[in-house]
């Protein structure tokens, strides 16, 4: 059964996406942290994928617990919770989002 979306409007709620998501912040211990975003990009698949460089500045281990997306009014779009731990300043995590924008069709 076909869908009621054109291949043209999933092509715009992916644009939209990669348009919309403008900040991300992460979660170390109980403190929030300001992420930047480094880079967007549509995979082969046509998920939506969103990139942020996560770089402690501890010379201890530290543990990524909490990973979020806002958009551009700061509202929040993606919340993930995670246990990574990062050991010693001078390793870091690139973490990524993705995003499968697709029609489910039910029959």
């Amino acid at each position: 059964m076909a869908g009621i979306l054109t291949t043209a409007a999933i092509e715009g709620y992916r644009t939209y996406t990669e348009h919309t998501i403008s900040r991300a912040r992460y979660r170390i211990g109980n403190t929030w942290y300001n992420g930047e975003i480094t880079r967007k990009e549509r995979m082969a698949d046509g998920k939506v994928a969103v990139y942020i460089p996560i770089l402690p500045q501890s010379a201890n281990t530290v543990t990524i617990t909490g990973v979020e997306l806002y958009d551009r009014n700061d509202a929040l779009w993606a919340s993930k919770t995670e246990s990574i731990r990062v050991e010693g300043v001078q390793e870091g995590v690139l973490y990524r989002f993705t995003f499968d924008i697709h029609e489910e069709v039910q029959s």
